[in-house]
């Protein structure tokens, strides 16, 4: 394996304990849409919008659109929903903006309940530390990432911040790409490290030297097949005996 230079991670999983953010947040923008087009009264609508984009309950379909899809995905999921329901076109024309403006506001209320998934800053001080650069690649959008980072106080330790309303989506390749441009590195120094399908595809698909899947998130070990290293949690790239975890035979 050649050194790795940079670690490019994904956010919401990974990074930020997914269930403390986005469970009641796609909840809570189900139960605002119902009430916007008409349908609070409809028992039916709710359940089946959280299920267009893969919200069960408490339980998340690691390959849905709450776990790695945009804001625009969800907002054509929803419009399907809605146009079975029959809900006015007018009233659907700018659902993606609409969207954008809710999921801020939610994402802001639910500051307080926000965690992330290890000590970051003794992490991401760390690995500073043994001179790596440090990224982000997600689907999230640049306002709801940057939100995070410093409410969690970390948003110094980046030196890349890649998201989908910037960059084509992952897995496309680029926004590794990007980083590598950023950080003077090929993709085979970078280190992807999330918990989707998706985020080893993305790794795979950049060439990256070493794709890490976390449990942290949504998914397991099944899910998380294609990696070539799956741990806890981000906390444990740096090992006990202060070894970074692909060092390691």
């Amino acid at each position: 394996m050649q050194q790795i230079k940079g670690i490019l991670f994904d956010k919401d999983g990974t990074l930020m304990d997914f269930y403390s953010g986005w469970v009641p947040v796609g909840t809570g923008i189900a139960d605002l849409l119902v009430e916007d087009v008409g349908l609070k009264d409809d028992p039916s609508a709710k359940a089946s919008l959280l299920e267009s984009i893969g919200l069960h309950g408490d339980t998340i379909d690691p390959a849905g659109i709450l776990a790695g899809g945009t804001t625009q995905e969800m907002a054509e999921a929803f419009v399907r929903v809605l146009r079975d329901k029959q809900v006015n076109p007018d009233k659907l024309e700018h659902l993606e903006d609409w969207l954008t403006r809710e999921l801020h506001q939610l994402t802001l209320s639910n500051r307080h309940n926000l965690r992330p998934t290890a000590d970051l800053h003794l992490l991401l001080g760390n690995l500073r530390r043994y001179g790596l650069k440090l990224g982000i690649a997600t689907a999230d959008d640049l306002e709801s990432t940057k939100f995070f980072l410093e409410l969690a106080g970390v948003t110094d330790y980046f030196d890349f911040i890649g998201t989908s309303d910037y960059y084509e989506k992952k897995p496309n390749p680029c926004m590794l790409r990007a980083f590598c441009e950023v950080g003077n590195m090929s993709a085979e120094e970078v280190a992807v490290v999330g918990d989707t399908v998706t985020d080893m595809r993305f790794a795979r698909n950049s060439a990256a030297g070493v794709a890490i899947g976390v449990l942290s998130g949504v998914s397991g070990i099944p899910q998380l097949q294609d990696a070539d290293l799956v741990i806890p949690s981000v906390a444990d790239i740096v090992q006990a005996d202060g070894r970074l975890i692909w060092q390691h035979d």
